[in-house]
């Protein structure tokens, strides 16, 4: 049996977290998130692979995504491999028919290579890589991405 004070608890818990997940869902896109997403959209089955809680749907666009795995969906987070495996599954691929395009240098490219991703680093701070391994392209903004998928340069 619980005690009053636990559920008092949660009653005030929750409907905080839910003031939480709205506005965490209020997510301001980079200027060209939207056309590569068309873009890639158009061409490729895209999955969104995040160790947060957005929820590409709430946020407006997920229509562009053919599936999304979460931490909390695949029971772990970037980097662990399952959860990159779990992404491949959804759409029915290999990992080496994936590529993994990503801003966070350990978590995103040296997760996605360790279960043999293709990678792209988008580096738009111009950070020092620091590790053995390195991603198979680097691009500063998705405007170098976008260029770089359809096999241009800018």
């Amino acid at each position: 049996m619980r005690r009053p004070v636990e559920s008092a608890y949660t009653a005030l818990a929750e409907p905080a977290f839910d003031v939480f997940f709205d506005a965490r869902m209020q997510v301001e896109l980079f200027d060209d998130a939207i056309a590569l997403l068309e873009a890639m959209a158009a061409r490729w089955p895209v999955v969104a692979v995040s160790n947060g809680n957005a929820d590409v749907h709430r946020v407006g666009i997920g229509r562009y995504f053919a599936a999304s795995v979460s931490a909390r969906d695949a029971g772990v987070g970037k980097p662990d491999p399952r959860i990159f495996h779990a992404a491949c599954e959804v759409v029915g691929v290999q990992p080496s028919q994936v590529l993994h395009i990503g801003d966070d240098a350990a978590l995103d490219v040296l997760g996605a290579l360790g279960v043999g991703m293709q990678t792209v680093w988008v580096n738009r701070e111009e950070h020092v890589w620091t590790y053995d391994q390195y991603p198979h392209a680097t691009v500063g903004s998705l405007q170098e991405l976008q260029d770089l998928l359809n096999g241009s340069s800018h």
